[in-house]
């Protein structure tokens, strides 16, 4: 569910369970972006950033970037890749890196991806693409620029933008696609709060200021914004036998998903982009009507049979329509982030589970200074926090650091 060429490969990167975007500016550090910005910009505080994305198109970060498209499985769109520009990293290695990666996996599928480097402004490079995948003939453009973003890391980051639509429309639609990138501009993120609550109870998560569970069982656990539109929900189900406990069969994720979303109460659901990774994981992107609400979610379903009997679990990223496009990256990173105490589940379940952590975890190997977090802690409290880069604050009362709302200043700790 890449909004790359790879979404018509069927190839997906999962969920990202820690923020790809890693810088932070203030307002005043990036004004020139902003100002040659013709698009509405959406705003994304959780993992720290604004993009321009035009009217009624849709905004992801699943794979760790940010992708702006029609929709989920549309043949053109922009995808945006920002890496800090730490020691020994350079623009030109950032962007050489990201072209070989899109590029190995439309080749994975036995499509067509080649790139051609040119130097661009200020010897910073650029790149055409031609592609054909399934038949349709694909042209992009790529390019690479620094914005300064004051972090612990790094004072500048490389932003790689990659646009690409039908070669016969390309020349005319690469205005809209290139201005999405020009809009796009770091802004301070915020602290995730971290909660180990084993053994007392079953999950460990994390969530912003502000948020609440919003529901909680031996199971399952729902993490709610303060409104209450907005929820990343995680769901440990089963075993159900067909004809026993439930009357449809349940043993593939497809099957699954179908169950759920009448069980959860959705309506007329229209899937956006639907992945299957291997026979007993999917996911799907979604909208559909809750509670009289258009809503928009992104849900992963895998199943586990054995015998007659099969059970599964779930993670659920779903917010208000209106929300989705700033709201979606929070909620991918908090059901992402929910763990179980299996001690009193079935241990086939456990494996389940660990396989998607294994899977996942995939994304974070392209960059590992861009998906790792700062942990650190409150000296007053004990109180531990997932701090993205982008929430460090390079002017604090007490210094440069991480800090909470009310001014106390974090200390770093090491993970475990």
């Amino acid at each position: 569910m890449r909004r790359t060429l790879a979404v018509i490969t069927a190839l997906a990167a999962p969920w990202a369970t820690s923020s790809m975007f890693t810088p932070y500016a203030s307002a005043a550090s990036a004004p020139a972006e902003t100002a040659a910005c013709s698009l509405p910009l959406v705003h994304d505080i959780y993992d720290g950033f604004h993009v321009g994305v035009p009217g009624g198109w849709d905004l992801s970060t699943l794979g760790g970037e940010v992708a702006v498209g029609p929709s989920p499985s549309s043949p053109e769109g922009v995808v945006l890749y920002a890496a800090l520009l730490t020691k020994s990293v350079t623009p030109t290695a950032v962007f050489s890196a990201f072209m070989r990666y899109e590029q190995g996996l439309v080749r994975k599928s036995g499509s067509v991806f080649n790139y051609q480097v040119q130097a661009g402004a200020g010897g910073l490079p650029t790149a055409t693409v031609q592609a054909e995948v399934r038949g349709a003939k694909l042209g992009g453009e790529a390019t690479v620029r620094v914005l300064s973003v004051p972090t612990q890391l790094a004072s500048a980051e490389a932003l790689v933008t990659f646009a690409y639509g039908p070669r016969a429309q390309f020349a005319s639609e690469a205005p809209t696609l290139n201005a999405v990138g020009r809009c796009y501009g770091p802004e301070r993120a915020t602290l995730f709060e971290l909660f180990h609550q084993p053994p007392v109870a079953p999950f460990s998560f994390i969530e912003p200021p502000g948020w609440h569970i919003g529901a909680e069982g031996q199971d399952d656990l729902s993490l709610d914004n303060a409104a209450n539109t907005a929820s990343a929900t995680f769901d440990l189900w089963g075993p159900f036998v067909q004809g026993v406990n439930v009357s449809q069969p349940l043993s593939t994720p497809s099957q699954a998903i179908t169950y759920w979303f009448g069980k959860l109460g959705f309506q007329a659901p229209q899937v956006l982009s639907a992945i299957d990774v291997g026979p007993s994981q999917e996911y799907m992107e979604f909208t559909a009507t809750l509670n009289g609400k258009a809503v928009h979610g992104l849900i992963y379903m895998e199943t586990s049979t054995t015998g007659e009997s099969t059970a599964g679990v779930f993670r659920l990223a779903l917010a208000d329509s209106p929300l989705w496009d700033s709201l979606n990256g929070a909620l991918i990173e908090m059901a992402g982030s929910i763990q179980h105490d299996f001690t009193q589940d079935l241990q086939e379940i456990q494996a389940v589970n660990r396989q998607w952590q294994d899977f996942n975890g995939q994304v974070a190997n392209f960059d590992d200074t861009l998906n790792n977090q700062q942990l650190v802690q409150d000296p007053s409290t004990g109180q531990l926090y997932e701090a993205p880069y982008a929430s460090y604050l390079p002017t604090g009362p007490q210094g440069p650091g991480y800090y909470l709302p009310n001014g106390q200043k974090l200390n770093p700790v090491e993970r475990p």
